[in-house]
């Protein structure tokens, strides 16, 4: 196999005779390591190597400018920023949202040497455009935004000039200023010969210095570049350099060097389609497991290429254990690691911080946060109770008393929940103490990494106080969080390993000038590779299209390059990509595959195949429960106490649900309800109905009482609220809308009871009313009660009616039956067995000649009142509970109840 990197030294045969004269630019730092060690081995004998320089440092170089860090460049903008006259000053945390975005367009300007006036004034006379109107005027909100674009060019050439005399410069303000210096650079190296390897998409300063360089006679140029791509006039791949072919007059005259035939070569590439990132990482280790099982050499030349970087860690764990040496480009992210997620975590809780109370929910991230279970553990606070108390009693917000009683202890309190509300430098402060509290729990561990973790994170805030007392419009605590954020993005941590033995695991930009005989690809998704269509600029595409800057189809078009370079000296290529697209995890199947597999020279080397994890058909496991003698006896125990109708509809429905809830005792787990749900709803209205019923209890209804009523519902609805929700917080956001909503259908309700008196006599029986009844199973010995609270008893014209609330969807087919024993075996007809359950209780203790049972479901009030019916000839159906009607509802219930009871029957899961 043939190296790139050993071909252009071997193309240099004098490079050895004076090793020192010779400088070596190419496109990364790494790819010069590689070069160093090649440089080395080629040698044969101890010298002083030549220069070798990445494009970046060399411009630098040139120059005579230092880099700024990103967060200087942000810091001196925004001073610049700030002392243009005439706009409209936004704080720091606002400006950060657009001024990184501002420094990319600067960056991208003077790369590719645009005339900044000429294309400011474009931006400024668009706008202007945009707002004009046919009379001149504007509203000072147009204004404002105008004269904002109007200022960019004085803040360009401010915020150019005030780096220039500090000596620094952005990336693009140093290609500028290192194409005029080019000249004089030469001049004063003329004894030195230059050679650029290996580049290809590039940018108009560097077409410009590295064309300079190439006019002398000290100077060459090396691409690394394929027939197969470069002699097609429609592949990106080789689209800049055909380009470069055609306008470059050193090109013209010596053609590119460097340029192969590698895709003749037979190779065997598997492009393998799999659901989700988690198999992708899955799949390669078991790939990598078979290499090294084959020959641990097969490693050696194997890179992993990972299209989303974000897969490191899943990728690090998924690592046979077999596999010796790795080396990892990439550091870890410090943004990924737990740690930092607990500060980012205690950054919400203090910025959602009311005047004395903390968010529950974020309360609760920090609780149970794995980071701090060490450390809660020898401060013997049981993190799991103080969770489950938080989650049943407080449900928005809770207090520093409350969190006391909670088991929260003080010292805790002070280090995670302080009373007071904190500043920027207070938060820092607070931040180092926490550090410093909790490495002596993992010094008592011996957790060397979270130990390095807790000291980088302590010397983090350490820079973080610094800078905030350099740049005091760092003011409140969005600002501060933006710089953690920032600082957290561009620190990492080293691996340790040897950089140039074993598996290489890397990203695609890395790999550049570097060939392997193994690659294997991740992620080869649209969205991924290539990245796709993303315009983050204050520049409009038809502008960058005018002016000659790059948009999103050049950043394809270097993908497209970078792929196909990677694989053409390769003899073993692995293409994964995932089958189950969505946006988190990229597109379809990248446009890259598609070439492949209709490409006429490769198609017929590929092995396409669509893999998806081993998953048997198991059997349910949740089997039936037989019913013990132990099982039987708590039955017993349940059925003194007293059936509900809901428990039987439970039983209905599902008999492991009944099991679970009425036998065990197994209530939902407690789920944070930040937002009120479904039934804390349902139990707020029926409160509320109570609360305005209740004083007329005995009496008969007025239009006169339904007004008085339809005054207090408001009021009435919010002390429920608060009561069994808000807790004394005020409500807002989406509970806002939900008691907006409850006051509609209260007052939606009541306008239909004043309708509905204007034709009958009402008289209120009773709100509530908890009835308990003895049901007579015929089995000797067993007592079993039947139980329920009737929503509301009325009589209406002398006729009795039981009326149940229901704040979901319920329709008249709910209620209406054509066959007895649908209420025990059709779970879709509980409405019509629960009504049916409260008549009949409400009967074994009254006589009552006519009587009436049905619901009012406050999502389908149009409906009004619907009553149980049980069909008859035709279409009609029967809303009378005759005597007969309850006898056979009677009859059901006790097949239901025996049922229950029957030893032989076991509780079994419900058919799905």
């Amino acid at each position: 196999m043939h190296y790139f990197l050993d071909d252009v030294l071997d193309s240099i045969p004098h490079w050895r005779e004076n090793p020192g004269n010779h400088v070596f630019i190419l496109p990364s730092k790494r790819a010069g390591f590689f070069l160093r060690e090649k440089l080395r081995l080629k040698a044969g004998k101890s010298l002083i190597l030549p220069e070798i320089w990445s494009i970046e440092s060399f411009v630098e170089e040139i120059s005579g400018l230092q880099y700024a860090s990103p967060l200087d460049l942000q810091f001196l903008l925004y001073k610049v920023y700030l002392d243009q006259k005439g706009t409209e000053k936004e704080s720091f945390y606002e400006f950060s949202r657009w001024g990184q975005l501002l420094i990319q367009d600067f960056n991208e300007i003077d790369r590719y040497l645009i005339d900044s006036a000429k294309l400011f004034d474009y931006l400024g006379n668009i706008q202007e455009l945009h707002h004009w109107t046919p009379d001149g005027t504007s509203s000072p909100m147009i204004r404002k935004r105008l004269a904002f674009w109007k200022s960019l060019y004085p803040i360009y050439i401010q915020f150019r000039n005030t780096l220039e005399q500090k000596g620094l410069g952005y990336q693009g303000q140093i290609y500028r200023k290192a194409v005029l210096q080019t000249p004089d650079f030469i001049d004063k190296n003329r004894s030195k010969h230059y050679f650029f390897i290996g580049f290809n998409a590039l940018n108009k300063a560097e077409q410009d210095i590295i064309q300079n360089f190439l006019k002398q006679e000290n100077a060459a140029i090396c691409w690394d570049a394929d027939t197969h791509y470069l002699d097609d006039p429609l592949h990106d791949a080789g689209l800049f350099m055909r380009k470069y072919r055609s306008q470059w007059p050193y090109l013209q005259k010596n053609g590119l060097r460097g340029i192969g035939s590698h895709f003749q070569n037979p190779k065997n590439i598997f492009v393998t389609g799999l659901p989700k990132a988690v198999s992708q990482v899955k799949y390669c280790g078991d790939l990598l497991q078979k290499l090294s099982r084959e020959s641990m050499e097969n490693l050696d030349n194997t890179a992993l290429i990972l299209g989303d970087e974000t897969l490191l860690n899943p990728m690090l764990h998924s690592l046979p254990s077999e596999i010796g040496g790795v080396n990892i480009t990439m550091g870890y992210p410090l943004h990924h690691s737990s740690i930092a997620q607990l500060f980012s975590a205690l950054f919400g809780l203090f910025q959602q911080k009311t005047q004395d109370k903390w968010r529950v929910k974020s309360a609760l991230q920090i609780i149970r946060h794995p980071f701090l279970q060490p450390f809660f553990r020898d401060q013997a606070l049981n993190s799991e109770k103080v969770c489950a108390i938080l989650l049943k009693e407080y449900p928005l917000f809770v207090s520093e008393k409350e969190l006391l009683e909670a088991g929260v202890s003080k010292d805790i309190l002070e280090l995670l929940f302080p009373h007071k509300n904190l500043g920027v430098h207070q938060v820092i402060k607070q931040f180092i103490g926490l550090t410093d509290q909790l490495l002596p729990s993992y010094r008592q561990r011996n957790d060397v990494l979270n130990i390095e973790y807790l000291d980088h994170f302590k010397n983090l805030f350490t820079r973080l106080g610094d800078l905030c007392l350099q740049h005091p419009f760092v003011s409140d605590l969005k600002a501060l969080k933006f710089l953690f954020d920032q600082l957290l993005s561009e620190d990492s941590i080293d691996f340790e390993g040897e950089p140039l033995k074993g598996l290489q695991i890397m990203g695609m930009l890395e790999s550049r000038n570097l060939d392997f005989k193994r690659v294997i690809i991740t992620s080869v998704n649209e969205g991924i590779l290539p990245s796709g269509k993303t315009n983050s600029s204050f520049i409009p595409f038809d502008v960058k299209k005018e002016f000659g800057l790059p948009t999103y189809k050049e950043k394809d078009a270097v993908y497209t390059y970078h792929f196909y370079r990677l694989i053409q000296r390769a003899e073993s290529v692995h293409i994964c990509y995932n089958t189950e697209p969505d946006v988190l995890e990229g597109g379809e199947p990248s446009r890259f595959i598609s070439q492949l597999l209709n490409d006429p020279v490769l198609s017929s080397q590929i092995e396409h195949r669509i893999i998806a994890p081993k998953t048997g058909i198991h059997p349910d496991a949740q089997k039936a429960i037989d019913k013990s003698e132990s099982l039987l006896v708590r039955l017993n125990e349940k059925a003194k106490s007293g059936f509900s109708p809901t428990a039987l509809s439970d039983y209905i429905k599902d008999p492991i649900l009944f099991y679970k809830k009425v036998i065990l005792g197994i209530k939902d787990s407690e789920q944070l309800e930040e937002t009120v749900a479904a039934n804390t709803f349902g139990t707020v209205l029926h409160k509320a109905l109570e609360d305005l019923y209740r004083p007329y209890e005995g009496l008969f209804l007025s239009p006169d009482a339904i007004h008085s009523m339809r005054q207090k519902a408001p009021e009435l609805a919010l002390k429920s609220f608060d009561q069994h929700f808000l807790r004394g917080m005020k409500a807002s956001g989406k509970n806002l809308i939900a008691l907006r909503v409850m006051e509609h259908y209260l007052d939606t309700f009541l306008l239909m009871e004043k309708d509905r008196l204007k034709k009958h006599k009402v008289k209120l029986l009773g709100v509530e009313r908890k009835l308990k009844i003895p049901f007579n199973t015929g089995a000797q010995g067993q007592e079993v009660y039947l139980k329920g609270t009737v929503d509301r008893i009325e009589e209406v014209d002398g006729n009795l009616r039981i009326i149940d609330y229901k704040t979901g969807m319920v329709e008249p087919r709910n209620l209406r039956i054509s066959d007895w024993d649908s209420l025990r075996t059709d779970p879709d007809k509980s409405k019509a067995f629960q009504v049916l359950c409260y008549a009949w209780l409400y009967k074994q203790q009254h006589s009552v000649p006519n009587l009436m049972a049905g619901v009012i479901s406050f999502k389908n009030l149009k409906t009004g009142y619907q009553w149980f019916g049980l069909k008859e000839a035709g279409r009609n159906y029967d809303s009378d509970l005759h005597e007969s009607v309850l006898l056979n509802f009677e009859s059901q219930l006790q097949m239901l109840v025996e049922e229950i009871f029957n030893p032989n029957i076991s509780f079994e899961p419900a058919l799905t």
